[in-house]
């Protein structure tokens, strides 16, 4: 076991307060425990533990995301110390890939130059128009953001010579078309879908709506654009398609593999996803730090094991589905309740057997018949995934790992 990746909270606050947001407005507070800014000495500290890491695992790449927060209300000075400290790590043979995650309200031209020094891939956080992000992407007055990010963006695409990435939380009560053609418009090359970010305690805040059409009907738009020489990459649909076609890798929330990533908090504290984060105040501690601790040590937290492992430790339904090694049991905070722990499918699951049903089928639809012969891949029916399940359900014994699964439920 090993990690891969990191997301480093380079900054412990953000300029913005999106009413969604799982750091700032959800079930842990414990940031206001944490330093508003990552200092120099966890950054040296950062440093010689993902060296440490990478020569015991023979990594010669390490992915990291720098991350808040809003990682710009960092002084750009300590932005580049962190960026040349880390760089520095190809002296001792390890490239690090850099990515950063902003609103873009103050991207600038001196951060773009020195971004693009470092090759420092930037997503923006942005859910649509104006209309559409406005009504939840909100300033501190309440106030919408679209038109500073709007102008942040302006800035990085004249400075910068790559595109830039979107982050969008899906609005469902949005038209997929127009928001596709939104992004389009405004010069992105990648769009990457999230669901909001709630679990079965707090699923009443998700609205009842007909996400699965909704994802359909985007889907089904962006796949028929095969001429279109400014088709936006939609990593939610290739990852599918990918996946489909029996790729072993994965993401954190879908296909195979396992999630070697984690968090680096502004004090130092190594940590599992943020985005649990959202099951319970301070949910995610475990008492391991960069001044104390390698990120081998990490593996004793028996939260650190079932996210690493999440595709491999699924509850009895997803085990029991035709598709679960395409949506991987979907997103582990997603599964989350209070009473079941971690022993639950996603509370997006029928959306997400739906759309990929879906896509399997279109897709299936688009290929010769000599290579759907090749692959062996079949059609499948959202109705017959559902009698699969039901008929395959009874003959699955309780997995091991069930009572791992289950201990994080709190009642």
């Amino acid at each position: 076991m090993n990690i891969e990746a990191l997301v480093v909270k380079v900054a412990g606050r953000c300029n913005i307060n999106c009413t969604y947001c799982y750091m700032y407005n959800h079930a842990d507070q414990s940031y206001k425990l944490q330093p508003k800014f990552m200092s120099k000495e966890t950054i040296l500290a950062l440093k010689e533990k993902i060296k440490n890491h990478c020569h015991k695992h023979s990594l010669k790449k390490f992915f990291v995301v720098l991350h808040g927060g809003e990682p710009l209300l960092m002084n750009i000075k300590d932005i580049t110390f962190f960026l040349q400290t880390l760089h520095s790590l190809h002296n001792d043979d390890i490239e690090i890939l850099f990515a950063m995650q902003t609103n873009g309200m103050l991207l600038s031209k001196e951060h773009c130059e020195l971004f693009s020094k470092y090759r420092v891939g930037i997503g923006v956080s942005l859910d649509g128009g104006k209309e559409v992000n406005d009504k939840f992407r909100i300033d501190k007055k309440g106030k919408g953001t679209f038109d500073r990010v709007k102008k942040g963006m302006d800035v990085a695409n004249k400075y910068l010579d790559y595109k830039l990435g979107c982050l969008s939380v899906i609005n469902f009560m949005s038209s997929p078309v127009e928001l596709y053609e939104t992004y389009r418009n405004l010069g992105f090359s990648i769009i990457n879908l999230l669901l909001l970010d709630e679990n079965y305690d707090s699923i009443d805040q998700v609205p009842k709506l007909k996400n699965a059409e909704w994802l359909i009907e985007l889907f089904d738009y962006w796949y028929n654009l095969k001429d279109d020489e400014n088709k936006v990459s939609v990593i939610k649909f290739e990852d599918y398609i990918n996946y489909i076609f029996g790729s072993e890798n994965g993401t954190e929330s879908s296909g195979k593999g396992y999630n070697k990533l984690a968090v680096i908090e502004t004090n130092g504290d190594i940590e599992s996803l943020d985005v649990l984060k959202i099951c319970g105040e301070s949910f995610t501690k475990h008492k391991f730090n960069l001044h104390t601790n390698e990120f081998d040590d990490i593996f004793q937290s028996d939260l650190i094991d079932v996210y690493y492992n999440s595709k491999q430790m699924l509850p009895k339904k997803c085990l029991a589905c035709p598709i679960h090694e395409v949506c991987g049991g979907g997103y582990l905070p997603h599964r989350y309740s209070s009473k079941n722990g971690f022993n639950n499918p996603s509370i997006y699951c029928n959306d997400l057997l739906m759309l990929i049903t879906h896509i399997q089928n279109k897709v299936i639809d688009s290929l010769p018949e000599d290579l759907i012969k090749e692959t062996g891949i079949q059609k499948l029916t959202y109705e017959e995934a559902l009698k699969i399940i039901d008929e395959k359900l009874p003959t699955i014994q309780e997995p091991s790992y069930v009572k791992k699964l289950e201990s994080f439920a709190m009642n």
